[in-house]
């Protein structure tokens, strides 16, 4: 089954949501206008886990979220409706967990295991403790600590010998359990001896016996050490049947294991298990020595997330192979690709994807994918990956721009760095808190690169003689100035595009170091663009190609956290742009901008997706849409903040040596939260209170400037958290909670009229729209995992049916109580309906249609964006207001006075289909008249403004579609 995809709907899998309530709202998404299903990933995932993105078992269906007949039924229902399904696959890491049966067996044998090549492991490591073994950063205290207070046991049960850690069941080399079975078997001999009994009497073989008697070390011969290895199996397999019907072998048993249990207080009396400890593949540690000793590729700075060598052609195969299956099946339609950055070769893989799914299906070419990935302002995708396009941030963060007034966002800036956070730059945060990324969070990777890049240095004329350190302090540098998440160099290719990130990040590393040592950045810009010399050996060319893989791999992880992670928590003059890809330094953009981006969009990615909420973004939608409001108040604003500062002066709390808590940049970024995410109705201001507390913890960490992940400053998140319920509480007069209210009822209004506009322009231009669960009614949930809460869909539901009818029979007034009305959130879920309805209907007039925009100076003038999709005899003009504070200050909600716009008129450009213009929410006709000589000279006919905004700020009109 082949279906066109006109929009998606994002669902969040857990054992909260599963695949049989998903079945149970395909009626409810196919009539809310949606063509197709985005799941996140649906295989074996850790227990309890709310994302999926912690696999465990790429090769099996996540039993919390149901079994394959589930997904099968899914999948028949959107048949059924004409709908498909696209899958969130994890290609770049899996869970770093004892559940994962491919990681457990690597701590088991080590290098010996067959899944040891899935992994990106470094085997020899600089540390000599760590070689051929791998640094388990898993322990609460020191590991001293922990082995003497008795947390790590030995145990016994029907899968043979195992340490525990609290929930934590490590495997255990199976040759160091050989001195451990002798030991049971002896004690047995013992116990059995009056009796006549020995372990031959229950069972065990000569052949074990003897086995178990002989050579303890492993063979040298593979196919000799797995014999011996399914020995060993074999005997521990017997040992547990013989355990649960000989009480004297389980008396053994159990006092072997105690003889592996200390007392607290004696630390020799620990040797035994330490010396079982210290022969396994695993290296425990204390987890915060993760940036130092950690020797395997994780997810950014996560240790449980183990990165994946999908290049490998087997490991890619074993990770795809549930999923192609489910594409030969028509289950799955198309992919999305997670975090493509993170891989070694985004390029060759996403080749090797896309010609797998070719083969499956090659009648659907080109076979449908999109790519996690983040891009900077002037960043397009790699023109030769075999994509349909992004997620869409960089759509998302353009969408937002227009809406930000450039005028106040340049006081905001202004007042920002002068008043809140004197000489603040938001350059330099980046570049600094990039480099403190490198050096703490990513120690250990940079470490790591180091020694390689240390290795490239002593093999050449002009570097052998620079120290480690100056080689390091180098590599941090280059790394922090990079303006993009990575480059895509191979052995075989390097893009001069490639070449220009580069040498401008070494621009910008000799710009703020030009003291330092003549030739170091020469010889970076030597290895990193691979420029090879004459006659390099296989064996250095290999170790040059793996620096520049390893590094390319290693600077998305340091953007990610030092911008998005740090910086957009530390520097606020307007919270609405920092966003994932967002740019807080240029806040607002002209219309022709918006207009060139759509353009570009319609002619070179028709098929990307266009988000503006996702499971990722750190505020939602309409949060976003609130903010921006500010820009239009800017002057008010600066004057409110202040004074609420001053107002709430006594409230704030004092640090140890004096600072304030929170200071001025991190209460700015209370209020503007609060402005953004206040929810409508007083009922739900106890949660959000709640909420607010929660995410200011969240805030505080990811700044990373007076607590963090790693060592929180619990008395710094209490005081803060003390200043919120402070400010905001209500048992006796508030001075601040008062205004606030007062300043909020405004702001509200025309953040919902933000709202609306961004939806129509989302839905109606180039792009498929991606909409994110739940978000078709008002959504003003924060940063993860405040948007993952549940989503109440039988009140959508049944909004939905309500609408739907109420539309039939009178369209007019239905709109026109909307307007009035729009805080229960009806006028949103219709507008969605209505317009995701209409690109199902005329997919080609969305997806090929032209693009016209409305002239520049008339938008500018009129505070109104719009343009014109047009395809053969159909046609839709969309017009939607920018800045719309000052037009709604009467207070009736979302209506204005059509007479506001007196004889305006909305000039059609030439070519536009002749008929009757009809209005898409309140179905009214609209008609065209002549246009005024000098009012547009390119068009011939124009509508009234009057006409087309009739009671609303909101307009999409219809022509010659039909009715179909």
């Amino acid at each position: 089954m082949t279906h066109v995809v006109t929009s998606t709907y994002r669902l969040g899998f857990h054992r909260g949501f599963r695949l049989v309530e998903a079945l149970g709202l395909v009626s409810y998404l196919d009539q809310l206008g949606i063509s197709t299903v985005y799941a996140s990933p649906l295989f074996k995932a850790r227990k309890g886990s709310t994302h999926g993105y912690d696999v465990t078992d790429p090769s099996r269906l996540n039993p919390e979220i149901g079994v394959t007949s589930d997904l099968s039924r899914l999948s028949e229902g959107l048949h059924s409706r004409g709908m498909g399904m696209i899958l969130d696959i994890v290609p770049n890491h899996m869970a770093a967990s004892f559940e994962n049966r491919w990681w457990r067996d690597v701590l088991e044998h080590g290098e010996g295991s067959p899944y040891a090549p899935f992994f990106d492991i470094d085997w020899n490591p600089p540390q000599e403790a760590l070689h051929h073994r791998i640094s388990l950063p898993v322990l609460g205290a020191p590991y001293g600590r922990v082995l003497e207070n008795g947390e790590l046991t030995l145990n016994f049960d029907r899968e043979g010998f195992a340490i525990h850690y609290w929930e934590n069941r490590l495997p255990l080399e199976p040759f160091s359990l050989l001195p451990l079975i002798r030991e049971v078997f002896d004690r047995y001999g013992v116990l059995g001896l009056k009796a006549g009994r020995g372990p031959a009497s229950v069972g065990f073989d000569p052949e074990m016996l003897s086995f178990v008697a002989g050579e303890i070390s492993p063979p040298s011969d593979p196919r000799k050490r797995r014999a011996s290895i399914r020995k060993i199996k074999g005997i521990l397999q017997k040992m547990w049947t013989v355990f649960k019907t000989s009480p004297d072998f389980e008396t053994a048993v159990r006092e072997t294991l105690s003889s592996y249990r200390g007392i607290r207080g004696v630390p020799s009396s620990w040797n035994r298990l330490d010396r079982l400890l210290s022969s396994q593949v695993y290296w425990l540690s204390h987890w915060k020595t993760v940036s130092r000793t950690l020797n395997y590729r994780r997810f950014f700075d996560v240790a449980d997330l183990v990165g994946v060598r999908t290049e490998e052609p087997s490991v890619f195969f074993a990770l795809h192979g549930l999923a192609l299956d489910w594409y030969r099946k028509e289950w799955v339609d198309g992919f999305r690709v997670d975090h493509v950055d993170g891989l070694a070769d985004p390029s060759g893989y996403l080749r090797t994807f896309s010609a797998e799914l070719r083969q499956i299906r090659p009648l659907v070419d080109p076979p449908m994918i999109w790519v996690e990935k983040i891009l900077s302002e002037e960043e397009t995708v790699e023109p030769e990956w075999p994509v349909l396009g992004t997620t869409g941030y960089e759509f998302m963060n353009a969408l937002n721009r227009i809406f930000v007034h450039p005028e106040g966002a340049d006081r905001l800036s202004r007042w920002y760095v002068e008043r809140i956070d004197p000489g603040a730059s938001f350059a330099d945060i980046c570049y600094f808190q990039k480099k403190k990324i490198c050096e703490t969070l990513l120690g250990g990777e940079l470490r790591r690169l180091t020694f390689m890049l240390e290795h490239l240095a002593q093999n050449s004329r002009h570097a052998r003689e620079m120290p480690f350190r100056e080689l390091q302090a180098g590599l941090v540098e280059v790394t922090a100035c990079m303006p993009v998440y990575r480059t895509y160099a191979s052995s075989e290719y390097f893009s001069e595009k490639d070449r220009t990130i580069i040498r401008k990040s070494l621009e910008e590393a000799r710009r703020r170091h030009p003291t330092r040592r003549r030739g170091l950045y020469q010889f970076f810009e030597t290895v990193l663009t691979m420029d090879f010399p004459e006659g390099i050996s296989p064996a250095h060319r290999e170790l040059w190609v793996g620096f520049v893989r390893r590094w390319q791999q290693f600077t998305g992880p340091v953007m990610a956290k030092g911008v998005e992670d740090t910086a957009f928590y530390l520097y606020a003059p307007l919270l609405s742009a920092n966003e994932v890809g967002g740019d807080p330094v240029h806040l607002s953009t002209p219309e022709s901008r918006f207009h060139s981006k759509n353009r570009m969009r319609r002619s070179d990615e028709p098929l990307a997706l266009s988000a503006t909420s996702t499971h990722d973004t750190k505020r939602s939608e309409d949060v976003r849409a609130r903010i921006n409001v500010l820009s239009e108040m800017s002057a008010e604003w600066c004057e409110k903040v202040e004074k609420w500062m001053r107002m709430n002066k006594k409230v704030r709390m004092k640090g140890p040596g004096g600072e304030a808590i929170p200071e001025p940049s991190l209460e700015l970024l209370i209020y503007q939260t609060l402005v953004g995410g206040w929810p409508l109705f007083r009922k739900e201001e106890d949660l959000f209170r709640k909420r607010m507390a929660d995410y200011l913890v969240k805030v505080v960490r990811e700044q990373k400037r007076h607590s963090d992940w790693i060592t929180p400053n619990l008395l710094y998140e209490e005081a803060l958290q003390a200043f919120l319920w402070g400010i905001l509480r209500e048992d006796r007069p508030n001075p601040f909670l008062m205004d606030f209210r007062a300043l909020l009822n405004r702001i509200s209004t025309a953040g919902a009229q933000n709202s609306l506009s961004q939806l129509v322009l989302k839905l109606l231009s180039p792009g498929i729209p991606d909409c994110y669960q739940g978000s078709e009614v008002w959504d003003f949930s924060l940063v993860d995992p405040d948007n993952r809460r549940p989503v109440d869909f039988a009140h959508r539901q049944r909004l939905l049916l309500e609408l739907k009818e109420k539309h039939r029979e009178n369209p007019v007034k239905l709109w026109s109580d909307l307007l009035v009305g729009w805080k229960d959130g009806r006028i949103k879920l219709l507008v969605s309906h209505l317009l995701l309805d209409l690109r199902r209907r005329f997919p080609d007039l969305f997806l090929k249609g032209g693009y016209w925009s409305l002239p520049e100076e008339w938008e500018s003038e009129s505070a109104v964006l719009g343009f014109f999709r047009v395809r053969e005899d159909q046609a839709v003009l969309v017009a939607v207001p920018r800045f719309s504070l000052s037009r709604l200050d009467g207070g009736a909600g979302l209506l204005c006075d059509p007479s506001r716009w007196g004889g305006r008129r909305l000039p059609l450009p030439r070519g536009v289909p002749q008929g009757e213009w009809i209005h898409a929410f309140s179905k009214k006709p609209v008609k065209t008249v002549p246009s005024l000589s000098g009012v547009d000279p390119s068009g011939e006919r124009c509508v009234l403004m009057k006409d087309v905004f009739d009671e609303s700020l909101l307009t999409v009109l219809l022509c010659n579609t039909g009715g179909r």
